[in-house]
This record gives structure tokens, sequence and C-alpha cells, in this order.
């Protein structure tokens, strides 16, 4: 991001920032946003949720978005200094006081919007946000990331983890990550395998990477693009151990994720909660939708 648009957003007000957004959106998400909108106006309003439709009410005034909420407003203008690691070749941004590499084809833009992105997430009134302080890593547990992306969950609790297995597959965020990483390699194993209910040539399943051990403690992550259900069914052993488990699975990905993942986190006796708000979900093909976002489970 070059210095003429950093000044652009430290000194331009902001109501006439977004105006300028409003009116220079692509036309690829001004379509997406107007399909959005003529969809629900077809759904009687009082059949909706009051938080769909206020973000109804605001993608009429807002470029699209996947969060079209007020209280994601204080980010559009965050800009993270971004740093560049002269040995290895590579941008990083401190993350909570650590290091967090990008990959090299990521531009200085592109990491400062992944990290705009990561804050957005991981707001506390956003319905992505894994850690409450109701719901926390408890110390030396052993955690398994799935779905790793920048690292940013990792990096949360590394300090706290007695181990942690990261399950990544894409090479150039697993070479980033390994930087990310380096600080705690004793406690990192990198897993660069799909989770999924089996073991396989290009697959993991949690029952086959944790031998339960008696009075452990254990996080599971799941952000994995739809699968959670598959690698959900890969845990039965686990879930029998009798170890105390809390789980982050997202439920966002499939139209019925949010039953079906609840319905197995309950027959494995979870007790479950659900993220408050939505997340617009559209796809192309697909209808758009508000949809639930996370559950956050526990087993004692």
């Amino acid at each position: 991001m070059n210095i003429l648009h950093r000044t652009w957003q430290k000194i331009v007000p902001y109501r006439l920032l977004v105006f300028v957004r409003f009116m220079l959106e692509s036309k690829s998400l001004k379509a997406r946003r107007m399909a959005v909108l003529h969809h629900f106006k077809g759904i009687d309003p009082t059949t909706l949720d009051h938080e769909i439709l206020e973000a109804l009410k605001y993608l009429k005034t807002h470029k699209y978005a996947s969060f079209p909420f007020k209280w994601t407003e204080k980010y559009d203008t965050f800009l993270p200094e971004v740093f560049t690691d002269i040995e290895n070749q590579r941008m990083y941004v401190l993350f909570e006081g650590k290091k967090m590499y990008f990959p090299k084809r990521y531009t200085e833009t592109q990491i400062i919007w992944a990290i705009r992105s990561i804050y957005k997430e991981q707001d506390t009134e956003s319905p992505h946000l894994y850690l409450t302080p109701d719901f926390q890593l408890e110390p030396d547990s052993v955690v398994i990331d799935a779905g790793v992306a920048e690292g940013n969950f990792a990096l949360s609790v590394v300090d706290k983890a007695k181990r942690l297995y990261l399950i990544e597959c894409e090479a150039e965020w697993v070479e980033a990550l390994k930087l990310t990483f380096a600080p705690w390699k004793d406690k990192v194993i990198f897993v660069e395998k799909y989770m999924s209910d089996s073991e396989g040539e290009l697959t993991v399943s949690i029952d086959s990477l944790l031998k339960p051990v008696a009075n452990e403690r254990y996080f599971i992550k799941m952000d994995i693009e739809g699968f959670e259900q598959k690698a959900l069914a890969g845990m039965k052993n686990l879930v029998a151990s009798g170890n105390a488990i809390k789980m982050n699975v997202c439920t966002y990905h499939q139209p019925n994720a949010l039953m079906e993942i609840n319905t197995i986190l309950g027959e494995y006796g979870f007790n479950s909660k659900v993220s408050k708000g939505f997340v617009l979900f559209f796809q192309p093909g697909e209808e758009p939708s508000f949809r639930k976002v996370l559950i956050r489970a526990e087993k004692v």
C-alpha cells in the first residue's frame, strides 16, 4: 500500500471514505450486493432476525461484504505495519507481539487486507470469534488447528499449548507457517494432509493423529471448508477416552452444516453453544443466505 493511499485513509473523514468506496465498488461486487438485496426483498421481513434486517439495510449504502455490519467499520482504516525479513525474503506483521509470516507472492497491500480480515473475524462482536472470556484454552492442552490459514488462532494459543498440531496442505503456507512457528518448533507439529475421517495418503483423522493420554486436555479448532462433519466422524476414539475436549467448529460452509454438526456433537455428549450473529454466504450457483458461523463445544 503506497504512501498516498495510507495518507488518504488517515486524513479523509470516514463518511467520505465510505461514500467513495461505495461509488467505486467493482461491478462484480455490486452485482452480488444487488442480488442479495433482490433475493431478500421477496422474503417477509417479519420472518427475519433483526441482525439480518440490519445487514440488509447496511448493504443499501455500503459495498458488499461477508460481514455487512457497523461493528466492522473500525477495521476499514486499520493500517498494520508490514515488516520485511531480509534473511528469509519474506514480509511479516506482528500479531499479539509475535511474527506472522506470509507467502512470498503476497504484496504489502494483500497482507494489510488479510490482517484486517483476521481482526474483523476475531472482533468481540464477530460470530467467527474463537475464544471468549467464558471459553478459553486450558493451559497445557494438546491443540489441533485444522484450517490454519495465516496461523492467527495457533499463534494466540501457542504459549499455553502443551503440543500443537497444524493441519495444512498448501505448500506456500506451510513454508510461511514454519517461519512463523520457528520459536516453538519443539512443540509444533506440521501435518501436511487434509483433515478427514480416516488416515490415507492425503488425509489424516483426529484418531490417527492422537493417542489419548489419561487426564490430558484437548482443544480442536476446525475451519475446513465444509469437511467439518467428516472430520468429526474421525474422532470417535478420542471422544470415548473420556478426556476433556473443547472445540471450535465452523458451521457456515454448507446450508445444513449447523444442524448436522450440532447433531454429531450432541451424540458425542458435548455441550454446545452457537456463536451470536451471522455471516453473509453467497457462492456462485447458490442463493444468498445469512448463516450461523461457529459452534463452541465442550465435553468434560
